[in-house]
């Protein structure tokens, strides 16, 4: 087993982490005390804020989680059928943890910026 194998296996748990935020879509629960999810100063100072930064996030969480599946998947087959040397390898897990990290990194930056949005939409409407 080489490493990319070994890289996909270990990174698989991590993309069923980037969706645990949204499997709670009752909102019986507030789910901002928990440990999931965009945590941003903007996305904790309300629920509406925290709702709206979820809801808008959903769908580029699932699209990163399906990419990065779809590109450890292809990487562990390159990997099993062309024994790839190990510079490509070692690149091929730099790329793929790059691609999560930046992917988590502009998704919550955009969340924030929605959650920012909603907040100062809270605080001009009349108490």
């Amino acid at each position: 087993m080489g490493p990319i194998l070994i890289n996909a296996i270990l990174t698989a748990p991590a993309l069923a982490l980037l969706l645990i935020p949204f499997h709670d879509e009752s909102g019986a629960v507030d789910s901002r005390n928990g440990l999931a999810g965009l945590r941003t100063r903007e996305t904790l100072a309300s629920r509406e804020a925290w709702d709206a930064a979820h809801t808008w996030a959903k769908v580029p969480m699932r699209m990163l989680a399906a990419a990065m599946a779809g590109v450890l998947v292809v990487s562990a087959a390159a990997e099993l059928a062309l024994g790839l040397p190990e510079g490509v390898q070692v690149a091929t897990i730099l790329a793929q943890a790059g691609l999560l990290i930046g992917g988590l990194g502009l998704i919550g930056w955009r969340a924030h910026r929605v959650a920012a949005r909603v907040n100062r939409e809270l605080a001009g409407r009349p108490a």
